[in-house]
């Protein structure tokens, strides 16, 4: 009988050797499993993340029908292009964008925008420091740019690449703009 109690418990230790084996392969094809499934659904999620932040799956937008036109910025321009504009007649304003006074202009600007029957207007930005060169205590009018000069405030009329106009003080400014103004 030992014989026999032998083999069975030969028998039974080969079984639970071969579950414990079958069991190892079970694990690392689960665990083999779950790193796949884990990397896919990482890259699903960035790829969607991806679509729907740069707005080609509108998810959680609402639609609006809002449109923005994307405008050029060509008013504003440095001292050395004051006298080499394309028009034939036209203005360039002068002063300083960090200054108090800013606020006054502006609105001055927006209501010759406006106007239906004016000359084109340029900025030219004094407090820019490109601008340097051509910033000075008083106005200098000079039909080379090297020799031209601006001061805190100025308004200069150029017709055909030759100064015709200048004017320096708020109410001179501001009245000549807004003699364009319907």
């Amino acid at each position: 009988m030992k014989k026999k109690e032998y083999q069975k418990q030969l028998a039974k230790e080969k079984k639970e050797l071969k579950d414990l084996q079958l069991g190892d392969k079970e694990k690392n094809i689960r665990s083999v499993i779950i790193i796949t499934v884990s990397v896919l659904a990482f890259f699903f999620l960035m790829f969607a993340f991806t679509k729907i932040k740069t707005g080609e799956w509108n998810i959680f937008t609402r639609k609006n029908n809002t449109t923005y036109t994307a405008e050029i910025q060509t008013t504003k321009i440095l001292c050395g292009q004051v006298l080499n504009r394309s028009e034939k007649e036209y203005f360039v304003l002068a002063y300083d964008i960090s200054d108090d006074t800013v606020m006054l202009y502006d609105s001055i600007l927006e209501r010759y925008n406006n106007a239906s029957s004016k000359l084109p207007l340029y900025k030219v930005d004094l407090s820019n420091s490109r601008n340097n060169t051509c910033k000075s205590d008083k106005l200098t009018i000079s039909n080379s740019v090297k020799e031209l000069k601006f001061q805190v405030p100025s308004l200069v009329k150029v017709k055909n690449g030759i100064v015709v106009d200048s004017y320096t003080s708020y109410d001179t400014i501001k009245n000549t703009l807004l003699s364009y103004v319907d």
